[in-house]
C-alpha cells in the first residue's frame, strides 16, 4: 500500500510542481518539506532533551484555532517541549509571530514515506496532534509503527471530505486506524467519522475549538487605521473571489443613506490584494491598500484593502457589522464564531456547509444573519444601520451564544493529558 502510494504522490508532485513556480507559491520553506533541515535547527532538535509533542495546523484559521490549546499545553506540560508544524507559509509566519521562541515552528513534511520517516527520526515525537482532519497515509503510519500516539483534535469531515473519503474507504479505513483519540466538534462529524472506519471507543465529541479563545473585551483603538468614533465599519473579513463584486455593490447602495459607513475587505488570501484593489476601482470607488495608508485619517472614505497578515480580528473589534466570506462564491464558509465571539452583528451567505454546527448553534440563539443574495443582504443590513438597539441586540446575543458554547479546550486537553500520563 506505501508503495502504491508513493507512486501516486510522486506523479502528483511532478505534476504540481509547475503550478508552484508560475504561482510564486514556491518558498524556502519548501527544501524543509523535504526533509532539508537547517543545521541551526538540529541542533535545537537534538540539545533540548524534553520529550517532544508535535502539534500541526495546515493554515491561518488552524493555527488560530488552536492556540489556546497549545497554551494550554505549554502550561501544564513544562516537561515536554513542542514542534509546531504548518503547510502554508501564511500559516507558518502567523504561528511564530503568536508562539512565541519557546515553540519551534516547522513546515510539515510532504507525505512521501522517507521524508517522514526522516521528519519522525530528528523530531523523535511521544505524541503527535492534528488540527480538524487532515488525514496522511505514509505520516500516519510511520508514526503509529513508531509508537507515537495521535490525537485528531477539533475534528470535523465535511460533505466534500465525506465523498472524498468514501471513494478511498480502503486507504481511509487503514490511517484511521493509526489514530488513538478523535476529538470531535458535532454528533454529525462523530457519526461521520465512525462510518469511514474509526473505532467508537475511540470517538468523542468535545465541541469546537473555535468558541474558545477570546478575550472578554477585544481592546482596538480606531487610530489603528485612522477612523474616528463617528466613523461605522463594515468588514467583509475573509472574502473569495466574486465576493467583493457583490460587496462593494452592497456598500454603495448603503451609502446613498448612511454617509458614516466605511467598508473594510480582508481578503482570506492576502496575495490577491492588488486584485481586491482594482476590483474596487472597477466599480467606481477609491481604494487604498492598508500597508501603504500612511495616513488613513484623510483618505477614509476610501474601501480599505488589509493586505498584512494577523489584523482580521483587531478589524472584527473595530467593526459594527460584519460580512464572513466564502459563503456567497465559493461556498463552505469561513469562521463567523469569532466576530460573533466578539459581539458583532454578523452576517453570512448561504453556502457555509463546513461550519454546519457553529451555523446551527448561532441560528439557533437569533445570533447570526443568513442571507441568500445581494438584495437580502442589503436589505438587512439597510435595517439594522437604521437601528442601533437592533445591532447592540444581535452582538449581545452573539456573545452570549458563543460563551455558552465554550469548553472544547478543557475536554480535548484531559485526552491529551491522559496519553502523557
Amino acid at each position: 500500500m506505501t508503495i502504491i502510494y508513493d507512486i501516486i504522490f510522486l506523479i502528483f508532485a511532478l505534476l504540481y510542481f509547475p503550478y508552484l513556480i508560475l504561482n510564486r507559491k514556491w518558498h524556502c520553506g519548501f527544501w524543509m518539506r523535504f526533509g532539508i533541515f537547517s543545521q541551526e535547527l538540529k541542533d535545537s532538535l537534538r540539545e533540548d532533551k524534553r520529550k517532544c509533542i508535535w502539534i500541526h495546523a495546515v493554515s491561518v484559521g488552524e493555527v488560530l484555532t488552536v492556540l489556546e490549546l497549545v497554551e494550554r499545553i505549554k502550561k501544564n506540560c513544562e516537561d515536554h517541549k513542542i514542534i509546531f508544524s504548518t503547510v502554508t507559509k501564511t500559516g507558518n509566519d502567523l504561528a511564530k509571530e503568536k508562539l512565541g521562541k519557546d515553540v519551534e515552528v516547522i513546515y510539515a513534511p510532504l507525505d512521501f514515506s522517507l521524508i517522514v520517516k526522516k521528519y519522525i527520526s530528528q523530531i523523535k515525537p511521544k505524541l503527535y496532534i492534528s488540527a480538524e482532519t487532515e488525514l496522511w497515509p505514509n505520516l500516519y503510519t510511520a508514526l503509529d509503527n513508531s509508537g507515537v500516539p495521535i490525537v485528531q483534535v477539533n475534528g470535523r469531515i465535511s460533505d466534500k471530505a465525506l465523498r472524498g473519503y468514501k471513494r478511498m474507504l480502503l486507504l481511509t479505513k487503514n490511517v484511521l486506524s493509526c489514530v488513538k483519540v478523535f476529538c470531535m466538534q458535532s454528533e454529525m462529524d462523530c457519526s461521520r467519522i465512525i462510518s469511514l472506519g474509526a473505532g467508537k471507543d475511540k470517538v468523542h465529541m468535545v465541541g469546537n475549538l473555535k468558541f474558545d479563545g477570546f478575550d472578554d473585551v477585544l481592546e482596538v483603538a480606531p487610530s489603528l487605521c485612522g477612523y474616528g468614533k463617528e466613523d461605522r465599519l463594515f468588514v467583509a473579513g475573509s472574502t473569495h473571489p466574486k465576493e467583493e463584486e457583490l460587496i462593494v455593490d452592497v456598500y454603495k447602495n448603503l451609502l446613498g443613506e448612511f454617509k458614516d459607513l466605511r467598508l473594510v475587505i480582508v481578503p482570506r488570501h492576502i496575495e490577491r490584494s492588488d486584485e481586491v484593489f482594482r476590483v474596487i476601482e472597477n466599480n467606481g470607488l477609491k481604494a487604498v491598500l492598508f500597508s501603504n495608508n500612511a495616513d488613513m485619517g484623510k483618505e477614509k472614505d476610501k474601501v480599505l484593502v488589509v493586505d498584512k497578515i494577523g489584523y482580521l480580528r483587531k478589524f472584527y473589534g473595530l467593526s459594527k457589522i460584519v460580512f464572513v466570506g466564502k459563503s456567497f462564491a465559493v461556498g463552505g464558509g469561513q469562521n463567523m464564531i469569532e466576530p460573533a465571539g466578539y459581539g458583532k452583528p454578523t452576517i453570512i451567505g448561504p453556502r457555509a456547509e463546513n461550519f454546519k454546527d457553529a451555523v446551527r448553534i448561532l441560528l439557533s440563539e437569533k445570533a447570526l444573519i443568513q442571507v441568500n443574495d445581494k438584495e437580502e443582504m442589503f436589505a438587512v443590513m439597510q435595517e439594522l444601520l437604521r437601528d442601533d438597539q437592533k445591532l447592540f441586540e444581535i452582538g449581545l446575543r452573539a456573545k452570549k451564544a458563543v460563551k455558552k458554547s465554550q469548553g472544547a479546550t478543557d475536554r480535548t486537553f484531559k485526552f491529551i493529558k491522559d496519553i502523557l500520563k
